[in-house]
């Protein structure tokens, strides 16, 4: 049974109305401004707890210039009251401040589950007046899965669209969702859908076939949403599964999405210096993964590369392991060899020749190969052509073998490195990822040391200023 906690506040709707007001007012003018972002953003305030996680949402809408780039050329004070940036940024400064949330969460929960964004759970920990289990929504899913969830009770504060309908309507628990007046709303939205998608099936013809029993539907008012926030919740709905989760388990991840970006350029004590993007995340010296916009001089922290983590993990995984991963080197060298080899031989007609051995991939992938941008080819009947071109086709089983191994520790890697190494630097256990892919603690640790250093960071500048 779901059970709603609307938070009633004056101010909040008066804020919220007169945003939608300036919404209108300006998708209305002669040269109407189409303001994509702004409905992202609404979306992430009504998701995000955290002062910090506010003050970096007005900082991303101070830097976004769609308004004022518009195409009608309107001034901001020709919008006069009506400027849409400066309701949003009235509504944000207004939850950061009210806490609205957390108020009602602290005084109602009394037990059960609280489902929260990974970074917010050491917060609300601290926040809840009452010691109450906190898990993610991930977590969350793999206790169910797994058989091993107790709780009778389920508390969650925010409401994304049809997915998280969908997945909270069926829990067979009592849930218990914290919501604004907005989202309010976008659940009865749901709650419409779904009873519409019901009553279609009940006024089938087939249905009535079977049971030759009428069924009239019940006349539904239909409810009006924020049409701003009902835009993105579509947009989300239309994202995949994994992209989805990913935007539930880091509620402004979505940010990522948007024209304008923020960068800083991180300089370090031993002198080294990282640029960042301002939503990435690092490691702090209590190992709590943080995003890089709060990070402040004389912090110390642990800086990787999302693009090069996997890759450089395993590579010092082939040099301490060399029983497992050893081969991956060696047999990456002999297909390179062979392409180099055939080049020589070949010559301009070498492309032709691989097509008739099953090449599969166009003549840019392959000088991408002469490169050396891959470990191993794209596909297996690629590096079957190169082999069988050279009189090596012997070696083929072998080195498939080997890229197999390569390209799913790579995915594995890709996937929940960055909690897995968390668990590392706090409970110096290894995870279910590099457990199975048979990494041992003395191969993560020499990584950590090598490629992740805790380091004192001295100055941080934002590249728009430099």
């Amino acid at each position: 049974m779901i059970h709603i906690h609307e938070i009633k506040d004056d101010r909040l709707d008066k804020l919220f109305q007169n945003f939608e007001t300036s919404m209108d007012y300006v998708s209305n003018l002669e040269y109407p401004i189409k303001l994509n972002n702004y409905g992202y953003f609404l979306r992430i305030a009504l998701n995000i707890l955290q002062k910090d996680n506010f003050d970096y949402l007005l900082n991303r809408l101070h830097c976004d210039k769609e308004l004022e780039r518009n195409e009608g050329g309107y001034s901001m004070e020709d919008l006069d009251n009506k400027n849409p940036k400066l309701a949003l940024k009235d509504l944000i400064e207004y939850l950061a401040n009210a806490e609205l949330k957390i108020q009602v969460m602290s005084q109602n929960i009394k037990n059960g589950t609280l489902v929260a964004d990974r970074e917010d759970i050491d917060f609300l920990k601290d926040k809840m007046v009452r010691h109450v289990n906190i898990l993610t929504s991930q977590e969350l899913k793999k206790q169910l899965r797994d058989n091993v969830f107790k709780d009778k009770s389920i508390v969650f504060y925010s409401f994304n669209g049809t997915k998280d309908f969908d997945f909270y309507y069926h829990l067979p628990f009592n849930v218990h969702l914290i919501l604004y007046p907005s989202e309010v709303s976008l659940y009865y939205k749901q709650i419409q859908r779904y009873r519409t998608e019901l009553e279609n099936e009940l006024t089938s013809k087939d249905r009535y076939a079977i049971c030759e029993i009428k069924y009239d539907p019940v006349k539904i008012i239909e409810v009006k949403v924020n049409p701003t926030l009902e835009e993105i919740i579509q947009n989300l709905d239309e994202r995949s599964n994994r992209e989805y989760e990913n935007y539930k388990e880091e509620s402004d991840s979505i940010l990522d999405d948007l024209d304008e970006k923020i960068q800083y350029k991180i300089h370090f004590s031993n002198g080294k210096k990282e640029i960042i993007d301002s939503n990435e995340t690092v490691f702090n010296s209590q190992n709590m993964l943080v995003k890089a916009h709060r990070i402040k001089t004389n912090d110390k922290i642990r800086i990787y590369l999302k693009e090069e983590i996997a890759e450089n993990l395993l590579q010092i995984a082939v040099n301490e392991e060399p029983e497992i991963y050893g081969k991956i080197d060696k047999h990456s060298a002999i297909w390179k060899n062979a392409l180099t080899m055939l080049r020589r031989q070949y010559g301009d007609n070498l492309y032709e020749r691989l097509k008739q051995k099953g090449l599969r991939v166009l003549p840019t992938t392959v000088e991408g190969y002469f490169r050396g941008n891959r470990k191993f080819p794209m596909y297996n009947s690629d590096l079957r052509a190169i082999l069988e071109l050279n009189n090596q086709i012997e070696c083929f089983g072998e080195i498939n073998k080997t890229k197999r191994l390569y390209n799913s520790t790579m995915i594995a890697l890709g996937r929940g490195i960055k909690q897995e190494i968390k668990q590392f630097l706090q409970k110096n256990t290894l995870g279910e990822i590099l457990q199975k892919k048979k990494f041992t603690k003395e191969t993560l640790q020499k990584f950590i040391e090598k490629d992740m250093p805790l380091l004192e960071v001295t100055k941080i500048n934002k590249l728009s200023d430099e």
